[in-house]
């Protein structure tokens, strides 16, 4: 046989990703990574600000839950403008939004000076708490975005097939922005002034943000939501090109109506869901409820945690170190903080090979194996004298379970979700999580005072046991149904 022209040549591939999808995903990753960077810069600087601005740790921690409740409010609204709006647009506007607000922060006791003291309920704020909480509050809101938009962009831009690596990157993203954070300002209070360095987060968070902007204006990634491709922005006139799915896999997702294509997880998981047009509650409002109720009963173990897990190794473990030779004593809260950055970077890693594994399997089955394992590590933690390096094989465990599960969660939500609701999907569970769980530290908290630490622990491990049965309902036909429509797109594919 011989072959006239040039021999193609196929694709190559870095952890299974073309070349065009793992730059998306290094793009919209670092958007998440930025998201959860500036939403863990003002808890490791409270301690300095107690000191330095003489607020009760009480109204400092005020501040937390105005950002939280910002992002938890915003995310639905958002999710809804994600649906109608290109998101090139949306995404980097609310991450330079919130670099500004930062700079905001920054100047707060300047700015806040000339403004009068508000009483209330006995308590005083002065006016620079006051802009300060304003600035907070804006910073919710522009971290709001990047759920709602970040995911369906994911969709829309990746091959199926390689759906839950994407989500591994975007997931373990975000754990390094957690532990990124207050490394970066352990760093920073040797050399500079808290508002110094509220201030160089916050310009580096506006030319992140125009950097963004400049990146998505390209045409090498699909940034408009499903149903608005057909339309060209410029003239308002149908191009019928737009209709060709971005990610060159042929499927169809400029169609504005309720037929749904089959892009869920290489066949074995749950088809993409319909709309709740067709009557059938069980094909989006049961499962994602019981998605829902997954978050809340994880939580529950992932904030006790997220908020107590040094706390607890102090009080239970208290280990210590000490160099002779040089003279360094390493204090019981250090060791507990090197533990609490394992579970975060054991997570971020796990995300990236379960975003494999999300690919190959269920999305159902991994989110079960995880809450298995997610909680032997809660009971172990809990009941059993650890040794230091067993200690951190059950910390790795807690990681893996509890924190490696975001790729398999996302893609089982995105299965679940119609593409044209994909974005208010995301927007209203994260809204719903968000403001449900803001009480849950402090309850948690006087959980641990109540029973004390060991014991408090281990009822906390009901958390996966309950996210396990939660999961398992949506094996049920009375919960969850796929769409006829999916089914029978599927199966043509087939």
């Amino acid at each position: 046989m011989y072959i006239y022209g040039p021999v193609p040549t196929p694709d190559p591939t870095v952890y299974g990703l073309t070349g065009k999808e793992l730059r998306f995903a290094l793009v919209v990753s670092s958007a998440h990574f930025t998201q959860h960077v500036y939403y863990r810069v003002l808890p490791p600087l409270i301690p300095v600000l107690a000191v330095a601005l003489q607020y009760p740790l009480w109204q400092l921690g005020l501040l937390i839950s105005l950002y939280s409740i910002g992002m938890g409010l915003a995310q639905a609204p958002l999710g809804v403008l994600s649906d109608r709006m290109d998101r090139r647009f949306l995404l980097p506007t609310g991450l330079t939004l919130t670099g500004a607000a930062y700079v905001l922060f920054a100047a707060a006791p300047t700015l806040g000076a000339p403004l009068p003291a508000l009483t209330a309920f006995g308590y005083l704020f002065e006016g620079g708490y006051l802009v300060m909480s304003l600035a907070m509050v804006v910073v919710g809101v522009g971290l709001a975005v990047v759920h709602p938009t970040g995911y369906p962009m994911i969709t829309d831009n990746v091959d199926a097939g390689s759906k839950g690596k994407v989500l591994g990157v975007f997931g373990a993203s975000s754990k390094l922005g957690d532990a990124a954070a207050p490394t970066a300002v352990a760093v920073l209070i040797l050399l500079l002034a808290w508002e110094q360095i509220i201030l160089l987060f916050g310009v580096a968070g506006v030319v992140y943000g125009l950097m963004l902007a400049v990146v998505l204006r390209s045409d090498e990634f699909e940034t408009r939501p499903a149903g608005k491709r057909g339309v060209d922005d410029a003239d308002g006139v149908a191009d019928p090109d737009d209709d060709a799915d971005s990610t060159g896999n042929g499927a169809d997702l400029g169609d504005d109506t309720d037929s749904i294509d089959d892009v869920g997880s290489d066949g074995d998981g749950p088809d993409r869901a319909g709309t709740a047009a067709d009557g059938d509650r069980r094909t989006y409002l049961y499962p994602m409820t019981a998605v829902y109720l997954y978050f809340v009963t994880s939580g529950l173990s992932t904030r006790a945690l997220n908020t107590f897990l040094p706390a607890f190794l102090v009080a239970v473990y208290a280990y210590s170190y000490s160099v002779d030779a040089i003279g360094v004593h390493v204090g019981a809260e250090s060791v507990a903080n090197v533990f609490f950055a394992l579970l975060l970077v054991s997570g971020a890693v796990m995300q990236l090979v379960l975003g494999g594994a999300t690919d190959a399997y269920d999305s159902r089955v991994v989110l079960l194996g995880c809450m298995a394992v997610g909680t032997v590590g809660m009971v172990l933690l809990a009941l059993v004298p650890l040794h230091p390096l067993l200690l951190a094989v059950v910390i790795v465990a807690l990681g893996t379970g509890l924190y490696g599960v975001n790729p398999a969660r996302d893609a089982l939500i995105s299965d679940l979700s119609p593409p044209e609701r994909e974005g208010r999907t995301f927007g209203y569970v994260f809204t719903a999580v968000t403001l449900t769980g803001a009480p849950m530290p402090a309850l948690i908290g006087y959980l641990l005072e109540t029973l004390g630490m060991r014991q408090g622990f281990l009822l906390l491990a009901i958390g996966p046991i309950l996210a396990g049965i939660c999961v398992a309902l949506l094996y049920s036909e009375r919960v969850y149904a796929p769409h006829p429509a999916a089914d029978a797109t599927g199966d043509a594919a087939d």
